[in-house]
């Protein structure tokens, strides 16, 4: 018999397929990612930080210097791409302290005149108006007329090749985001998503990824933000890019690095090889025992055969599971952006 070839099916499988990942810049963190990966029928993108390049850049034609200088010193506080590109804009603003951040919605913070927040609009308390459809962030003040910081945040450069991809390999794109939905329309529209929700809490999201398993289907999480950890959580499985707040980076099954968005792909690729693959190892194992035993019993195998035999059935599937590492199989080029 050849336990040795069983034995060796899934972790040659495993190890190859980690270690063409790794070269390629993505880590495995869990064990089960490659097999829960491959079942996956259906991706959910985050929108900031995931689609786009998540380094938002604040439009400051006729901002008030007086309330940009309050506002980046409440978001010190906050790892929040939108808040990062305030301080960005105001390189001479000091921490606030007591600010609180509220996942989903903004920060706060109480003062001897009353709260100030910063977050969304409808969290802030200001009603409905036309905007540019740009990512924003509201100030209310007591005392003080609203004001709106207005972002530009442009697509990750891949990200309509890639989402256009993973629909051939079967995978059903959805996107979800805390954002209005003017400007999570504008994102869906451009890469030809057409399942989109707006203005979601963490726990819509949470809520959502629930009701998906609960049809049947196994969703990928794609998240990079302090507000996307409880979703990668609860997707069956996740991928998060290394540029994503250290939490979410701990929730997710999978992280990738560089600025494209190409790595979800290879990650999705490489799975679906591996379980071929494995499936193709286990099938070989018990065919040969099928053969070999009878053949055996019966006194046709002299010890010499038996031991050659068994040398080639664990070549056999070493062989085929480093058909994963192949040049030609290549997606993403190693380390680059």
């Amino acid at each position: 018999t050849c336990p040795c070839a069983l034995a060796l099916a899934v972790p040659t499988v495993q190890v190859v397929a980690s270690g063409r990942l790794f070269k390629r810049g993505i880590l495995l963190k869990t064990g089960s990612a490659l097999e829960r990966l491959a079942r996956a029928d259906k991706v959910v993108f985050d929108k900031t930080g995931t689609l786009t390049r998540g380094r938002p850049e604040l439009i400051e034609e006729g901002l008030d210097k007086n309330a940009l200088e309050i506002a980046a010193s409440m978001a010190l506080s906050s790892r929040h791409p939108l808040s990062r590109a305030l301080v960005r804009a105001a390189p001479a603003a000091k921490a606030a302290s007591g600010v609180i951040e509220t996942p989903g919605c903004g920060l706060s913070l109480t003062t001897p005149e009353g709260e100030i927040r910063l977050g969304r609009r409808d969290w802030c308390g200001v009603a409905q108006k036309t905007t540019s459809g740009k990512p924003e962030l509201w100030l209310l003040r007591p005392g003080h007329a609203d004001v709106c910081f207005t972002f530009a945040d442009a697509l990750r450069e891949d990200a309509l090749e890639t989402v256009a991809t993973l629909k051939q390999q079967g995978l059903e794109p959805e996107l979800l985001s805390g954002d209005r939905e003017s400007v999570v329309a504008d994102v869906a529209n451009a890469l030809a998503i057409e399942n989109r929700q707006w203005e979601l809490l963490p726990a819509d999201k949470v809520a959502r990824l629930e009701g998906l398993k609960g049809q049947g289907q196994n969703p990928l999480m794609v998240g990079d933000g302090l507000n996307d950890a409880p979703a990668l959580a609860a997707a069956s499985v996740s991928i998060s890019p290394s540029s994503a707040a250290d939490i979410a980076q701990n929730a997710a099954d999978i992280v990738f690095q560089g600025n494209k968005l190409a790595p979800v792909l290879e990650a999705y690729r490489t799975a679906k090889r591996a379980d071929r693959l494995v499936k193709q190892n286990i099938g070989f194992s018990f065919f040969y025992n099928a053969v070999t035993i009878p053949l055996a019993m019966a006194g046709y195998v002299s010890p010499l055969i038996a031991a050659i035999a068994l040398i080639v059935t664990s070549r056999v599937v070493i062989v085929n599971a480093l058909r994963l590492a192949r040049k030609e199989e290549l997606i993403v080029s190693p380390w680059k952006p």
